[in-house]
């Protein structure tokens, strides 16, 4: 995996009964470094990851329900750099690195994505 230490989760309801192969997803969940588990005794399970392993997921899973729910997801996931950038525009470097928890790397190129450079 990446240095990305940004999770994200997916609820899959009803998982066992919408897929025909649960070992080959769970094997493919673990191969790209997600999760795949039960929540508690149910029938639904999480999907857990960062953002790129994910879309990895979900174009390799063949599955088109498991695709929508993840794509659903992540179009409205925001990693805590853009949150931070959001909330306070004027930031500087070492307070956003301060604040989110990103390297001097990440937090310059965040800033210069959210200033459109």
């Amino acid at each position: 995996m990446e240095k990305s230490r940004l999770l994200v989760t997916i609820r899959l309801n009803s998982f066992v009964h919408r897929v025909d192969d649960k070992q080959r997803l769970i094997q493919l969940a673990s191969d790209l470094k997600c999760q795949l588990k039960r929540i508690r005794r149910s029938r639904n399970w999480t999907l857990i990851g960062n953002p790129q392993s994910l879309t990895r997921f979900a174009l390799e899973s063949d599955v088109g329900w498991i695709a929508v729910a993840v794509d659903k997801v992540l179009a409205e996931y925001k990693s805590p750099i853009q949150q931070v950038l959001e909330q306070n525009p004027d930031i500087t470097v070492a307070e956003l690195m301060h604040e989110s928890g990103c390297s001097l790397v990440e937090a310059r190129k965040a800033i210069d994505e959210f200033e459109g450079l």
